[in-house]
């Protein structure tokens, strides 16, 4: 059994695997398999050294790479694994939290809040304390909050006046939580480190039960991550690191770098294995991003290498201007199209947002079809969060914090005033608010009176009937008893506005998919409440990049939102002094240098067959033109890996292009052929890959139109051969 478990390791990889007593660290190198040698080895340690899958603790950072662990473990062993621990560290601090929050006065049917509801705490303690928000940002006194409570920062450390509004704010903050029976992120890792600090019952018998413990990526752990860990760890010492320093690139988050030194001090006697054979790249592309990464100091030396071939010459392409660098970008990915590499294998990396618009407007102009790949979680939208505001009302009603969201949504003619009052008398009295809806106290009259009190009989009602139906059935009687659909579905007349609210409906509609995702996991025996308990808990905690529906588009994004994909074809782009490496690192700080280094290093490691590496001598940018350097990174790449190509370096361009020394390359072969539509608002139309549409906006040469479902919006040009209008 254990050679076929270890079959497809290489040395060093089945040398990680094997040995099952004391600490680990694996120093792997990018697509060096880690996943592999994780799995394979929660495989080992439970079909070849006996070790009961309860004993175990595997913590990684996405839940889409905690549920490839659990999928490739199950492969393996041919078993279900319900009993091992494979989690992020925040689900695992919400499962612990969910047995032993008692201990703190909690209830154990706590609700966890995201960035957005903390945000939304803050910024009314700030003007129930008549704080002037210009002044004190909401946005920026939560991050604060998050840095305090992270102990990452402390309130002596902030001037005034900052310092004395957090010195109110911060402990108000913290009791609202707890009076709401309210954790945040950060309460996910906090509250369960000092359950285990101050509880050594607590502590012992979960050192009893994860005798043996993994970690992924674990340059990438914070302080309070570290100390969990060590505290379940410090006993049977079974623990067992997958790191690389190279690729440590979330200093910003609170990732501290030094906690794989502080591993090695506190586990003197660990085993260290490096992983460096690379299973993503083609050589070259490794030799270079090896020769970049040797100028950081302080980190455990490795040489990544492959046996996938040499492969290509990185491509750098010095353009003379922002507009140039845009059309060879996207030259290059039309000939590449044309060369049968899929547009999903191409993606086009930028040192931060605000650098992506110049390649937008060129894909848009040519309707070459892309994907921005950001941030905004489908939980996050204020359909959905509405809804389970609702939802957290039904599990108990005096979840203050959900009905301040949802209480006049949809309209019920209670104005801020009003609540006002209603929140008052309940500080006043001691009352949930809702408990304040009655007949009795005067404080709701009229209109307001009558629709919340049908809005408390509502929750009442649905409340009661919890368990006589299914929850999907619960969940369409809220849509419709509380009003919400009715509101969407009457949404102004405006066709855009129509298409939001359509679009709010379908991610409404998409919700009863999720909750039927997520219940077909428990137990069928629990109870509804429990059902609805532990879904609401766990919804929180899956919070995902939105993305796009269609499947074959170029991606553009952030190199720190490609840290652990990979690509064909990766464009990195605006290699220039002051942009990549970042203004705000170019000092004297080498620490920031080197994170910046190490945040190049793992977009040049993205790629498996090919790079181009661009930028150019003056970039219009931030309202005015900016002539930048050289990238100091490229200078560090050794010139035998290098293709230098385009105006700026004449040689190497003139024998790509065979063109004379005074040529340089323009782009206006790429114009499509006009047609001179006379298009307006309102005027159907139909697309050769959306089908039919419907005109919503048209501004100057640009047309906005309204496609059915997924494709939603799409902006293009008013001329393009790709729809035709009709009459």
């Amino acid at each position: 059994m254990g050679k076929s478990i270890l079959k497809n390791l290489n040395k060093e990889q089945e040398k990680a695997v094997k040995i099952v007593e004391g600490p680990v660290m694996a120093v792997a190198g990018a697509g060096s398999g880690k996943t592999s040698v994780l799995t394979n080895r929660i495989a080992y340690l439970i079909k070849e050294a006996g070790i009961s899958p309860r004993n175990i603790l595997a913590l990684t950072f996405t839940n889409k790479a905690a549920t490839e662990m659990k999928d490739r473990v199950y492969k393996l062993i041919n078993l279900p694994i319900n009993n091992i621990w494979i989690s992020t560290f925040h689900s695992m601090g919400a499962n612990f939290l969910r047995s032993e929050i008692s201990n703190l006065d909690y209830d154990k049917n706590f609700q966890i809040i995201d960035d957005q509801d903390s945000t939304n705490i803050i910024k009314n303690l700030l003007k129930k304390h008549n704080y002037d928000l210009k002044q004190f940002s909401p946005n920026i006194t939560a991050k604060l909050v998050g840095l305090i409570k992270g102990k990452l920062k402390s309130i002596n450390q902030i001037e005034e006046p900052i310092k004395g509004m957090l010195q109110q704010i911060y402990p108000e903050y913290n009791k609202y939580l707890k009076d709401n029976n309210l954790v945040d992120f950060e309460d996910l890792l906090i509250l369960p480190l000092n359950i285990l600090k101050d509880f050594s019952g607590v502590l012992k018998r979960y050192q009893e039960k994860f005798q043996y413990i993994l970690v992924d990526e674990f340059q990438d752990t914070n302080n309070l991550q570290y100390q969990i860990i060590y505290e379940l760890a410090k006993k049977h010492r079974n623990i067992f690191i997958v790191g690389d320093e190279d690729q440590s690139i979330y200093a910003f988050r609170g990732s501290n770098i030094y906690n794989i030194k502080k591993f090695t001090k506190d586990f003197p006697e660990y085993k260290k294995i490096i992983l460096n054979q690379n299973y993503r790249s083609k050589d070259t592309i490794l030799k270079a991003a090896n020769s970049v990464i040797k100028n950081n100091e302080n980190r455990i030396p490795k040489n990544l290498y492959s046996e996938l071939g040499k492969g290509e010459k990185v491509i750098y392409y010095r353009a003379n201007t922002d507009e140039e660098e845009a059309y060879y970008v996207f030259e290059q990915i039309r000939k590449l199209r044309r060369e049968g590499i899929n547009l999903s294998d191409i993606v086009v990396l930028y040192r931060n947002n605000s650098m992506s618009r110049r390649f937008e407007d060129i894909f848009l102009k040519y309707n070459l079809p892309h994907k921005i790949v950001g941030n905004l979680s489908f939980y996050k939208r204020k359909e959905i969060k509405d809804i389970i505001a609702y939802l957290h009302l039904l599990i108990n009603s005096g979840d203050d914090y959900s009905f301040s969201r949802i209480y006049n949504t949809p309209k019920r003619g209670v104005g801020k005033v009003t609540f006002q009052k209603i929140q008052n008398y309940a500080e006043e009295n001691n009352l949930k608010l809702f408990d304040c809806i009655n007949d009795e106290d005067g404080l709701l009259t009229g209109k307001a009176r009558d629709e919340m009190i049908e809005f408390k009989q509502m929750i009442s009602d649905l409340k009661a009937g919890l368990e006589k139906r299914a929850l999907l059935e619960t969940y369409d009687l809220l849509l419709d008893r509380s009003g919400y659909r009715e509101m969407l579905e009457k949404s102004d007349s405006t066709k855009d506005k129509t298409f939001q609210s359509e679009r709010k409906l379908d991610n409404l509609n998409e919700f009863k998919t999720i909750i039927l995702e997520q219940i077909s996991d428990y137990n069928p025996n629990i109870s509804n409440y429990d059902k609805l308990v532990t879904l609401l808990n766990d919804l929180v905690l899956h919070i995902e990049a939105e993305e796009t529906k269609e499947d074959e588009a170029v991606s553009l994004m952030t190199i720190h939102s490609a840290k652990g994909l990979e690509f064909r074809v990766v464009f990195i782009t605006c290699l220039e002094q002051t942009l990549f490496p970042s203004i705000r690192t170019t000092g004297d700080n080498a620490n920031d240098i080197d994170e910046e280094r190490r945040l190049f290093y793992v977009a040049l490691t993205r790629a498996k067959d090919l790079v181009f590496l661009t930028n150019c001598k003056s970039r219009f940018m931030y309202g005015r033109y900016m002539d930048n350097l050289e990238s100091q990174f490229l200078e560090e790449i050794e010139l035998e890996y290098l293709d230098k190509r385009g105006p700026n370096h004449a040689r190497n361009f003139i024998r790509e292009r065979g063109k004379s020394k005074t040529s340089h390359p323009r782009f206006n072969n790429y114009n499509y052929k006009k047609d001179d539509k006379v298009i307006k608002v309102s005027d159907k139309v139909n697309h050769k890959v959306f089908g039919k549409g419907v005109v919503v906006e048209v501004k100057g040469d640009l047309v906005k139109i309204a496609f059915s479902v997924p494709h939603g919006i799409k902006t293009l040009v008013k001329d393009h051969p790709s729809f035709k209008v009709e009459r």
